[in-house]
């Protein structure tokens, strides 16, 4: 008979589980066993992560814990009432996704992190870490690492290093402040003000050493205000006279000034006056903090930013802390956990819009913006309000009334941000003029006395001079002179300007309309005014509502719109006009004033001579169309009165005799005068009379019939 053979390893008592009376010791001899580096350890609270787990379902008690969270909403009788059919937890993360998008709504999944083994680290190489991660995950929940072991399972030891590289996405507009603790070595970098590129804020390594000065009995030194980057709060000092202990206890980034702590039992740190190197270093397990105040970042917008953190393979590092954690505050919240969801990884696809993120994209904001373009219908935004829109409209009279803020602010190049310590009467929306601010640049947002944020980036740094003007009605600003009912232009040119318009500026009279005429760079002005050489302009709309769309159908090239300076009477061949400029004889003159197939037969820079007599008399100021096309551009020059055809008198405008006054009144219609083509002869008419006779008029509609005695 075969006889059994038992092992008796499991008997062993580094290897049992059964024959200890402390189980947790039990467990740690059977873990210790599993590592393959003699100065780690492997025991049983390194399981405490997924002791949890588990493959069943939630227990009954468990499930208790939900009761009464379903989702509720109140009716119309202010009945508290529960959602039906059941909303559940995951029915709500979707409906989120689908409302907020992935990034919009403080929804990150956190930075990109790739790993290194020792040998990969030269602290004092630019990027740190050489060669190919041996790990990439995306590991991050609050920002903070605390190693007891290895910084990830598939390290070859305790030492090594983790780059973490993506975006950080604030949820709101102003500075904000990182805090990074460490007891190792570590790097921060983020993106420059101006540009996508980086700028390495700090770089905290072993052993730092650049020039410095301090005086005689005092607690700080000085340093170049660039090899601030190279300091930490903790960090130790050595110099020939700084006094042996001293360690950092704050320094200013801007100034160069680092303040520090003496050890205990003496008063002054530095012992004599000296101008010569310093040495700043710090032990791993030795804990050092650093702290950066970004520039005003803008809300939703996303920022490049990058951590390392490592220790070199020559440390060891075993039985030290090793840690590091991350932690920042916004402009109106107290210093918290960087979580994740403020975290975005390199690979993250930011294409990915929820409807809110639709919707904020799209929305036109208290200062305005663009709804479409003449050349893009799919741009367009439908807009609907429950309420009436306000269009009201009252044109602006002087300088004073446009002009919100003259101050001064400092700009970067490459930043939309400037900053500024007197935002008193901006607006969302207005416009902003200044050495190196781009053309038709508007105030997208602003903090109170502290920064604007524009619409688009400056292109120069520095202190300057800045206007803030109005927005409503706003069409351009130039520079130039005026004299004799002409307006000149310095700068600038009048593509954009249109007659009627109201011209603004120091020393222009109150409502003052301009006139184009085709010239690019003048154009007239009622009244006549002399207005001295660089004065500065602004042009706003006469009115609230605008219709462009005849532009397209009325390009300038083909089409003037001319304007009567007297008043002409009926019959006339030569017409004084304000101005001539851009056109050409054998140009058609239309306008319900002139006989079909009119022409310019000559003209002079004030007047032109048709090949017709007008048909109806001209008033002072009415306008009609000429143009070299062989399309109808009546409309391109709509008259000023609103229902033609008139005709001019002393008084005003007369309805021609030939267009009888035909109204309804009380239901009747009634004619001034009727006129019938149709012999009749008219009898009296009595009860025997039977009729079969019709009186036929004609109209444009049809032929009608009136039934006559």
């Amino acid at each position: 008979m075969a006889v059994k053979v038992y092992k008796r390893i499991g008997l062993r008592r580094d290897r049992n589980l059964a024959d200890l009376s402390d189980s947790t010791e039990a467990l740690n001899n059977l873990l210790d066993t599993l590592i393959d580096d003699p100065r780690s350890t492997f025991i049983s609270e390194d399981l405490d992560a997924i002791r949890s787990i588990s493959s069943l379902g939630l227990s009954n008690a468990e499930y208790r814990q939900i009761i009464g969270s379903s989702e509720q909403f109140t009716d119309s009788n202010g009945v508290v009432r529960q959602f039906f059919p059941r909303i559940t937890y995951q029915n709500r993360l979707d409906r989120f996704a689908l409302f907020g998008g992935e990034p919009i709504l403080n929804g990150g999944n956190g930075l990109t992190a790739k790993y290194y083994n020792p040998n990969q680290i030269d602290e004092n190489s630019v990027n740190i870490f050489s060669g190919t991660p041996f790990k990439i995950d995306n590991f991050w929940e609050n920002g903070n690492f605390d190693y007891t072991g290895k910084i990830t399972p598939e390290a070859v030891d305790s030492n090594g290093g983790v780059e973490w590289e993506g975006y950080f996405i604030p949820t709101e507009t102003g500075e904000h402040i990182f805090n990074i603790a460490s007891s190792a070595s570590f790097t921060f970098d983020f993106e420059s003000e101006s540009s996508s590129s980086y700028v390495e804020i700090s770089r905290i390594g072993i052993t730092t050493v650049f020039s410095g000065s301090g005086s005689l009995n005092t607690n700080s030194v000085v340093i170049s205000a660039s090899n601030t980057k190279y300091v930490a709060i903790g960090q130790s000092v050595s110099g020939s006279s700084i006094v042996s202990g001293s360690v950092v206890s704050s320094y200013d980034r801007s100034s160069g000034v680092v303040n520090l702590t003496p050890p205990i039992g003496v008063t002054y740190a530095v012992s004599s006056a000296f101008s010569g190197n310093l040495t700043f270093f710090k032990n791993i397990g030795q804990s050092t903090n650093i702290s950066y105040s970004t520039y005003a970042l803008k809300a939703r917008q996303k920022y490049k930013i990058k951590f390392r953190y490592y220790i070199p393979a020559a440390i060891d590092a075993t039985s030290v802390q090793r840690n590091i954690n991350f932690d920042f505050s916004s402009p109106t919240s107290s210093t918290s956990n960087l979580r994740y969801t403020y975290l975005y990884s390199l690979d993250y696809d930011f294409q990915t819009t929820g409807k809110l993120d639709i919707f904020l994209r799209n929305s036109i904001n208290t200062g305005g913006g663009v709804i479409g373009t003449t050349t893009n219908s799919s741009g367009y935004v439908k807009l609907q309000t429950s309420k009436k829109v306000d269009i009201k409209y009252a044109p602006k009279q002087t300088v004073n009334d446009i002009i919100k803020l003259t101050t001064t602010g400092t700009t970067t190049n490459g930043s939309e941000i400037i900053s500024m310590s007197n935002t008193s009467g901006i607006e969302v929306g207005n416009f902003v003029f200044g050495t190196g601010i781009p053309a038709n640049a508007k105030v997208e947002e602003f903090l109170v006395n502290s920064r604007v944020i524009l619409d688009t980036d400056a292109t120069a740094s520095g202190a300057v001079t800045l206007t803030f003007v109005d927005h409503r009605g706003f069409v351009e600003r130039s520079v130039g002179s005026g004299s004799a009912g002409s307006f000149t232009l310095s700068s600038g040119n009048t593509t954009n300007l249109k007659s009627n318009m109201i011209m603004i500026g120091s020393g222009v009279e109150q409502y003052t309309g301009i006139t184009t005429t085709g010239s690019s760079t003048s154009f007239t002005i009622t009244p006549s005014q002399t207005i001295g050489a660089g004065t500065t302009v602004y042009f706003y709309q006469s009115r609230g509502l605008i219709n462009n769309a005849l532009d397209p159908f009325c390009p300038t090239a083909q089409t003037r719109c001319l304007i009567v300076s007297s008043t002409t009477a009926l019959g006339s061949t030569v017409i004084p006009v304000t101005s001539t400029t851009g056109i050409s004889n054998g140009w058609t003159v239309q306008g319900f004033q002139f006989s079909a197939g009119t022409t310019v037969s000559s003209f002079t820079s004030n007047s032109i001579t048709i090949s017709a007599p007008t048909t109806l008399a001209l008033s002072s100021g009415a306008n009609f169309t000429v143009t070299n096309g062989t399309d109808d551009k009546t409309l391109c020059c709509p008259p000023t009165d609103t229902s033609p055809p008139f005709t001019a008198t002393v008084d005003g405008l007369e309805t021609v005799s030939s267009y009888k006054n035909l109204r309804v009144d009380s239901g009747n219609i009634v004619f001034d005068s009727i006129t019938v083509g149709i012999a009749n002869t008219i009898t009296a008419y009595s009860s025997l009379d039977v009729s079969g006779s019709r009186l036929t008029i004609q109209t444009p509609s049809g032929n009608f019939k009136i039934l006559c005695a």
